[in-house]
C-alpha cells in the first residue's frame, strides 16, 4: 500500500518537472513547440500518460475513502 503512494509522489514529481522545464523554456524563449513525427510513439505517449494520470486518481480516492473510515 505504501509502496503504491510513493509511487504515485514520484510520478507527480516526474510530472510536475515535465511541466515546470517547458514553461521556463516558454519563459525563456517565448514559445515552445513539440512534434513528433511518429504516429504509434505519440499513440504509446498519451496511452501511457492517460494511463499515469488514471493512476493518480484512483489512489487519490483510495487516499480519501480511507480518510473517512
Amino acid at each position: 500500500m505504501k509502496g503504491r503512494i510513493y509511487f504515485l509522489a514520484l510520478l507527480v514529481l516526474a510530472m510536475g518537472t515535465f511541466l515546470m522545464a517547458h514553461f521556463a523554456m516558454i519563459l525563456v524563449y517565448g514559445r515552445f513547440y513539440i512534434y513528433e513525427s511518429n504516429s504509434i510513439v505519440l499513440l504509446s505517449e498519451i496511452t501511457f500518460i492517460s494511463a499515469i494520470i488514471t493512476f493518480a486518481v484512483y489512489c487519490i480516492i483510495d487516499q480519501l475513502r480511507k480518510i473517512e473510515r
